[in-house]
């Protein structure tokens, strides 16, 4: 044991772990935890409601920098990086020291059943602070728990959903400071990061809407980024589910609901506006709107929808869930008599509207992630593509018109469009604030 005097002192720490890799140029907050350290040993804080970085509690007090030539000792500061499978793998640095820095750079390997990942660097920036309980918004919202289901596929939901485990589900009801008697809500679907930015939610309470924030992976066990064990299907199902119990509480004006997504959880959205899942489903109250934020759209031979709108909003700039596939999608939907509005924002790209996204980030692995996901999509046998259909059809990229899922060939063109690529993501201000007076539009609100 180093002596005192290198031993990171008695006290309460934030350790922010970043992380990149060679195909990003800069790094973005991913884990952020609490401990105590008392005597050289770490504690990990189970404080609720951490789920937005606490900057208001810390002190301007940071451990010594570079220029102090110190070093420090914690030691049982492993096992505290989670992969994508939420397996726990060591911090590879010097067991004892961490050397010289407040912030210090390691290599990791991790795997998981995308295959392994090499030559990422975590970046360690430990800020001390004070006892807190949490971020005050976050903590007083109210949970709301119902039951829902969880089908492995569309295929599974044919036959009904009284076979289908069920499952129970629950959301982080936010509800805005009025005096007003009821309020119009939105139901927001997270997408395969597994949360939504706090910041939506502060919005929409400052324009007097509710917001019901759905753990479709939480309430699965699943505390797991990037990750597909959970269908879009569960995650639909989840939506209608939220919207039959919120419709109930008396502050709710049940016919001011909206469901809103995100990538993973505007696929879900745009299911929502299906009338082959609402059939299936059931559900006792409609949504008054539709809203998905950069969704993969599908396309099917016959779309029948809800009469509610469906609001796409997507960038042009978005390699991960490219626009053209929505374009195809949105003139199916008006062919089949339906509604929907389609906004392409010129520059945006993934994720244009996360404020924290402000520094853009580039990212490849991601797309490595979703080849499991896209080929077990591409199987022919898929019901998706081919509800009543013998030969799915769905839109290909780069303009290429229709396909057989059962060509090989084009399969692997698909494969590397759709899988090797770089995709920017970055804050887009123009496009977010124009997505946001949309909606205050919907909702009729200032």
């Amino acid at each position: 044991m180093a002596n005192n005097d290198s031993i990171l002192p008695n006290g309460i720490y934030e350790f922010h772990w970043t992380y990149t890799n060679e195909d990003r140029n800069s790094s973005d907050y991913f884990i952020y935890d609490t401990v105590k350290i008392t005597n050289g040993k770490l504690e990990h804080l189970n404080i609720p409601c951490h789920r937005a970085l606490l900057g208001k509690y810390r002190k301007n007090f940071k451990y010594k920098t570079t220029k102090d030539k110190k070093k420090f000792s914690v030691k049982g500061i492993v096992n505290v990086w989670k992969d994508t499978d939420n397996s726990k793998i060591n911090i590879l640095f010097d067991k004892n020291n961490i050397k010289n820095s407040d912030i210090e750079k390691y290599k990791l390997q991790s795997s998981s059943q995308y295959g392994k990942y090499k030559a990422e660097k975590i970046v360690l920036k430990i800020v001390k602070t004070q006892e807190h309980k949490g971020d005050n918004f976050i903590c007083n919202s109210e949970v709301v728990k119902f039951k829902s289901y969880s089908p492995k596929s569309a295929k599974e939901m044919l036959g009904g959903l009284k076979k289908i485990k069920t499952q129970e589900v629950y959301g982080d009801l936010y509800y805005p400071k009025t005096d007003k008697k009821k309020v119009p809500l939105i139901i927001t679907i997270h997408p395969s990061m597994g949360f939504v930015p706090t910041h939506h939610f502060k919005f929409f309470n400052n324009l007097g809407i509710a917001v019901l924030d759905v753990q479709t992976f939480k309430s699965r066990g699943i505390d797991k980024q990037w990750e597909y064990i959970v269908s879009e299907e569960a995650a639909t199902i989840d939506a209608y589910a939220a919207l039959d119990k919120i419709s109930k509480d008396p502050r709710i004006d049940k016919k001011r609901i909206a469901v809103m997504g995100f990538s993973y959880g505007a696929m879900a959205v745009v299911n929502t506006h299906q009338k082959f899942f609402i059939d299936i489903i059931k559900p006792k109250n409609k949504f008054m709107a539709h809203i998905a934020y950069y969704p993969l759209c599908y396309l099917y031979k016959n779309i029948e929808t809800a009469k509610a709108p469906l609001y796409i909003f997507i960038g042009k700039e978005d390699r991960l869930t490219p626009y053209e596939y929505c374009e195809d999608y949105s003139q199916k939907v008006k062919e089949g008599g339906g509604t929907v509005v389609l906004k392409v924002f010129p520059g945006a790209t993934h994720r244009f509207e996360w404020e924290n996204l402000k520094n853009p980030i580039y990212i490849s692995t991601f797309n490595e992630h979703k080849k499991e996901f896209i080929s077990k999509k591409l199987d022919p046998s898929y019901p998706r593509y081919n509800i009543g259909e013998d030969v799915p059809d769905v839109t290909a990229p780069n303009g290429w018109s229709y396909f057989s899922l059962q060509d090989e060939e084009f399969r692997k063109k698909l494969f590397k469009e759709c899988c090797n690529v770089k995709s920017l993501l970055e804050y887009n201000k123009n496009a977010a604030t124009e997505s946001k007076l949309i909606i205050k539009k919907i909702f009729n609100v200032n």
